[in-house]
Protein backbone atom coordinates (compact mmCIF):
# COMPACT_ATOMS: atom_id res chain seq x y z
CA UNK A 1 0.00 0.00 0.00
CA UNK A 2 1.40 3.24 -1.33
CA UNK A 3 1.43 6.16 0.99
CA UNK A 4 -0.94 8.87 0.22
CA UNK A 5 0.09 11.80 -1.65
CA UNK A 6 -2.84 14.15 0.09
CA UNK A 7 -1.67 16.69 2.87
CA UNK A 8 -4.01 16.72 5.88
CA UNK A 9 -5.20 20.14 5.09
CA UNK A 10 -6.95 19.12 2.40
CA UNK A 11 -9.66 16.94 4.29
CA UNK A 12 -13.07 19.26 4.83
CA UNK A 13 -16.41 18.50 6.52
CA UNK A 14 -18.37 18.34 3.25
CA UNK A 15 -21.95 20.27 2.33
CA UNK A 16 -22.91 17.99 -0.18
CA UNK A 17 -26.72 17.50 0.09
CA UNK A 18 -26.58 14.28 -2.24
CA UNK A 19 -29.09 12.88 -0.11
CA UNK A 20 -31.78 15.42 -0.50
CA UNK A 21 -31.94 13.44 -4.32
CA UNK A 22 -30.39 10.21 -3.94
CA UNK A 23 -29.02 7.71 -1.66
CA UNK A 24 -25.10 6.92 -0.62
CA UNK A 25 -25.82 4.14 -3.13
CA UNK A 26 -23.83 1.38 -1.35
CA UNK A 27 -24.99 -1.55 -3.56
CA UNK A 28 -23.67 0.75 -6.45
CA UNK A 29 -20.37 1.24 -4.82
CA UNK A 30 -19.52 -2.34 -4.15
CA UNK A 31 -20.31 -3.00 -7.83
CA UNK A 32 -17.78 -0.60 -8.95
CA UNK A 33 -15.01 -1.38 -6.47
CA UNK A 34 -15.92 -5.42 -7.36
CA UNK A 35 -15.28 -4.59 -11.36
CA UNK A 36 -12.09 -1.80 -10.89
CA UNK A 37 -8.58 -2.85 -9.25
CA UNK A 38 -7.70 -0.99 -6.50
CA UNK A 39 -4.58 0.81 -8.10
CA UNK A 40 -6.89 1.93 -10.71
CA UNK A 41 -6.38 5.85 -11.87
CA UNK A 42 -9.56 8.00 -11.51
CA UNK A 43 -10.41 7.99 -15.16
CA UNK A 44 -10.68 4.51 -14.89
CA UNK A 45 -13.79 4.20 -12.37
CA UNK A 46 -15.44 6.92 -15.09
CA UNK A 47 -14.71 4.70 -17.61
CA UNK A 48 -16.40 1.36 -16.13
CA UNK A 49 -19.33 3.66 -14.80
CA UNK A 50 -20.09 5.52 -17.84
CA UNK A 51 -18.57 3.39 -20.90
CA UNK A 52 -18.53 0.04 -19.42
CA UNK A 53 -22.07 0.38 -17.86
CA UNK A 54 -21.37 -1.87 -15.11
CA UNK A 55 -24.06 -1.11 -13.35
CA UNK A 56 -26.41 -1.35 -15.69
CA UNK A 57 -28.10 1.82 -15.98
CA UNK A 58 -30.83 2.30 -19.46
CA UNK A 59 -29.53 5.25 -20.60
CA UNK A 60 -26.10 7.51 -20.94
CA UNK A 61 -28.01 10.11 -18.56
CA UNK A 62 -28.50 7.69 -16.09
CA UNK A 63 -24.82 6.84 -15.97
CA UNK A 64 -23.34 10.02 -16.07
CA UNK A 65 -25.54 10.61 -12.80
CA UNK A 66 -24.96 7.21 -10.95
CA UNK A 67 -21.46 8.44 -11.56
CA UNK A 68 -21.50 11.82 -10.39
CA UNK A 69 -23.50 10.38 -7.20
CA UNK A 70 -20.77 8.25 -6.29
CA UNK A 71 -17.92 10.56 -7.25
CA UNK A 72 -19.32 13.23 -4.55
CA UNK A 73 -19.76 10.99 -2.15
CA UNK A 74 -16.56 8.69 -2.33
CA UNK A 75 -14.15 10.98 -4.38
CA UNK A 76 -12.94 7.95 -6.17
CA UNK A 77 -9.69 9.31 -6.87
CA UNK A 78 -6.33 7.18 -5.51
CA UNK A 79 -5.24 11.09 -5.22
CA UNK A 80 -7.20 11.31 -2.31
CA UNK A 81 -6.33 10.30 1.16
CA UNK A 82 -10.04 9.31 2.34
CA UNK A 83 -10.47 7.12 -1.08
CA UNK A 84 -6.99 5.54 -0.99
CA UNK A 85 -7.75 4.73 2.87
CA UNK A 86 -11.58 3.46 1.96
CA UNK A 87 -10.33 1.05 -0.51
CA UNK A 88 -7.38 -0.36 1.52
CA UNK A 89 -10.20 -1.32 4.38
CA UNK A 90 -12.88 -2.34 1.64
CA UNK A 91 -10.50 -5.36 0.77
CA UNK A 92 -9.24 -6.44 4.25
CA UNK A 93 -12.54 -6.82 5.34
CA UNK A 94 -15.73 -7.19 3.01
CA UNK A 95 -18.11 -7.70 6.52
CA UNK A 96 -17.42 -3.69 7.35
CA UNK A 97 -17.89 -2.25 3.67
CA UNK A 98 -21.56 -0.66 4.65
CA UNK A 99 -20.39 0.85 7.56
CA UNK A 100 -16.86 2.19 5.56
CA UNK A 101 -19.08 3.60 2.76
CA UNK A 102 -21.17 5.24 5.37
CA UNK A 103 -17.88 6.79 7.32
CA UNK A 104 -17.07 8.74 4.11
CA UNK A 105 -20.68 9.51 3.12
CA UNK A 106 -21.60 10.94 6.57
CA UNK A 107 -18.26 13.12 6.03
CA UNK A 108 -18.97 14.56 2.07
CA UNK A 109 -22.62 14.87 3.18
CA UNK A 110 -24.35 17.43 5.54
CA UNK A 111 -27.89 16.34 4.83
CA UNK A 112 -27.24 12.70 5.85
CA UNK A 113 -24.66 14.08 9.10
CA UNK A 114 -28.47 16.01 10.42
CA UNK A 115 -30.35 13.03 9.82
CA UNK A 116 -28.49 10.87 12.06
CA UNK A 117 -29.76 12.53 14.91
CA UNK A 118 -32.87 11.30 14.50
CA UNK A 119 -31.28 7.84 15.54
CA UNK A 120 -28.04 8.44 17.33
CA UNK A 121 -29.56 7.60 20.47
CA UNK A 122 -32.25 5.01 19.67
CA UNK A 123 -32.41 2.17 21.50
CA UNK A 124 -32.28 -1.55 19.11
CA UNK A 125 -35.93 -2.10 18.35
CA UNK A 126 -37.28 1.38 18.24
CA UNK A 127 -39.38 2.36 15.26
CA UNK A 128 -37.99 4.69 12.90
CA UNK A 129 -39.97 6.92 9.99
CA UNK A 130 -39.10 9.22 7.70
CA UNK A 131 -41.09 11.94 9.27
CA UNK A 132 -38.66 11.80 11.98
CA UNK A 133 -35.78 12.09 9.44
CA UNK A 134 -37.00 14.84 7.79
CA UNK A 135 -37.79 16.40 11.22
CA UNK A 136 -33.74 16.14 12.10
CA UNK A 137 -32.71 17.54 8.79
CA UNK A 138 -35.18 20.53 8.92
CA UNK A 139 -33.82 21.42 11.90
CA UNK A 140 -31.06 22.42 10.63
CA UNK A 141 -32.10 22.92 7.00
CA UNK A 142 -35.69 24.09 7.18
CA UNK A 143 -35.24 27.40 5.98
CA UNK A 144 -33.02 26.64 2.91
CA UNK A 145 -35.45 23.22 1.84
CA UNK A 146 -38.63 23.16 -0.06
CA UNK A 147 -41.33 20.79 1.89
CA UNK A 148 -41.06 18.32 -0.95
CA UNK A 149 -37.47 18.29 -0.95
CA UNK A 150 -37.16 17.71 2.62
CA UNK A 151 -39.93 15.31 1.92
CA UNK A 152 -37.26 13.15 -0.05
CA UNK A 153 -34.55 13.69 2.43
CA UNK A 154 -36.69 11.67 4.75
CA UNK A 155 -37.05 8.43 2.73
CA UNK A 156 -33.69 8.86 1.06
CA UNK A 157 -31.86 9.33 4.11
CA UNK A 158 -33.89 6.32 5.67
CA UNK A 159 -32.85 4.38 2.79
CA UNK A 160 -29.07 5.15 3.06
CA UNK A 161 -29.12 3.90 6.78
CA UNK A 162 -30.48 0.87 5.87
CA UNK A 163 -27.99 0.26 3.68
CA UNK A 164 -25.13 1.29 6.21
CA UNK A 165 -27.13 -1.54 8.79
CA UNK A 166 -28.70 1.21 11.23
CA UNK A 167 -31.88 0.57 10.38
CA UNK A 168 -33.89 -2.46 8.99
CA UNK A 169 -37.36 -3.02 7.42
CA UNK A 170 -38.66 -1.22 4.41
CA UNK A 171 -42.22 0.57 4.98
CA UNK A 172 -41.92 0.26 8.80
CA UNK A 173 -38.02 0.58 9.74
CA UNK A 174 -36.63 -0.23 13.05
CA UNK A 175 -32.91 0.94 14.65
CA UNK A 176 -30.95 -1.99 15.10
CA UNK A 177 -27.04 -1.91 16.87
CA UNK A 178 -24.47 -1.51 14.60
CA UNK A 179 -21.36 -3.73 15.17
CA UNK A 180 -18.31 -2.10 13.99
CA UNK A 181 -15.48 -4.19 13.24
CA UNK A 182 -11.73 -3.43 13.85
CA UNK A 183 -11.31 -1.71 10.11
CA UNK A 184 -14.23 0.17 10.11
CA UNK A 185 -12.86 1.75 13.64
CA UNK A 186 -8.99 2.11 11.83
CA UNK A 187 -10.70 3.89 8.92
CA UNK A 188 -12.91 6.15 11.52
CA UNK A 189 -9.57 7.48 12.92
CA UNK A 190 -7.69 7.85 10.14
CA UNK A 191 -10.57 10.06 9.06
CA UNK A 192 -10.32 11.76 12.42
CA UNK A 193 -6.12 12.07 12.45
CA UNK A 194 -7.08 13.40 8.76
CA UNK A 195 -9.42 16.04 10.38
CA UNK A 196 -6.43 17.14 12.57
CA UNK A 197 -7.41 14.86 15.70
CA UNK A 198 -4.93 13.23 18.49
CA UNK A 199 -4.20 10.62 20.29
CA UNK A 200 -8.21 9.13 21.42
CA UNK A 201 -9.76 12.50 19.39
CA UNK A 202 -8.86 10.79 16.19
CA UNK A 203 -12.42 9.27 17.18
CA UNK A 204 -14.01 12.53 18.84
CA UNK A 205 -16.01 13.34 15.65
CA UNK A 206 -19.49 13.42 14.15
CA UNK A 207 -18.47 10.29 11.31
CA UNK A 208 -17.23 8.12 14.76
CA UNK A 209 -20.37 7.82 16.30
CA UNK A 210 -22.21 5.76 13.39
CA UNK A 211 -20.10 3.51 14.98
CA UNK A 212 -22.30 2.82 17.75
CA UNK A 213 -18.88 2.24 20.29
CA UNK A 214 -20.29 2.67 23.82
CA UNK A 215 -19.20 5.68 26.02
CA UNK A 216 -15.62 5.37 27.03
CA UNK A 217 -14.47 2.52 24.80
CA UNK A 218 -12.70 4.74 22.15
CA UNK A 219 -9.56 3.14 24.10
CA UNK A 220 -10.72 -0.51 23.31
CA UNK A 221 -11.58 0.08 20.08
CA UNK A 222 -8.59 1.02 18.79
CA UNK A 223 -7.07 -1.95 20.60
CA UNK A 224 -8.80 -3.81 18.82
CA UNK A 225 -7.87 -2.40 15.61
CA UNK A 226 -4.15 -2.42 16.79
CA UNK A 227 -4.52 -6.29 17.68
CA UNK A 228 -5.54 -6.58 13.69
CA UNK A 229 -2.50 -5.00 12.93
CA UNK A 230 -4.52 -2.63 10.95
CA UNK A 231 -3.24 0.93 13.38
CA UNK A 232 -0.07 1.26 15.80
CA UNK A 233 -0.92 1.97 19.40
CA UNK A 234 0.87 3.44 22.10
CA UNK A 235 -0.39 3.91 25.72
CA UNK A 236 1.84 5.32 28.26
CA UNK A 237 -0.10 6.64 31.55
CA UNK A 238 -2.77 9.40 29.82
CA UNK A 239 -0.78 9.74 26.47
CA UNK A 240 -2.07 7.52 23.84
CA UNK A 241 -0.11 7.71 20.42
CA UNK A 242 -2.06 6.44 16.82
CA UNK A 243 -0.68 5.60 14.07
CA UNK A 244 -1.48 5.08 10.54
CA UNK A 245 2.03 2.66 9.10
CA UNK A 246 -0.44 1.80 5.96
CA UNK A 247 -0.52 5.70 4.98
CA UNK A 248 2.25 7.08 7.08
CA UNK A 249 0.02 8.96 9.30
CA UNK A 250 0.72 9.37 13.04
CA UNK A 251 -1.67 11.16 16.01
Amino acid sequence: MTRSRVAESDFTLGTLRTTASHTIGVPHLVELLREVPSDAPAEQYRQAVVEGNVLGRPTLAGRQRSFRHLRELYFLDPGRAEFTALRYFWDIDPSSRPLLAGLLAVIRDEVLRASFTAIADLPAGSGVTSADLTAAVAAQFGNEMSESTLGKTGRNTGACWTQTGHLAGRAKKVRIDVEAQPAAIAYAAYLGHLAGGRGLGVLDNPWSQILGLAPGRSLEALRDAHTQGLIDLLVAGNVVDVAFPAFGGRA
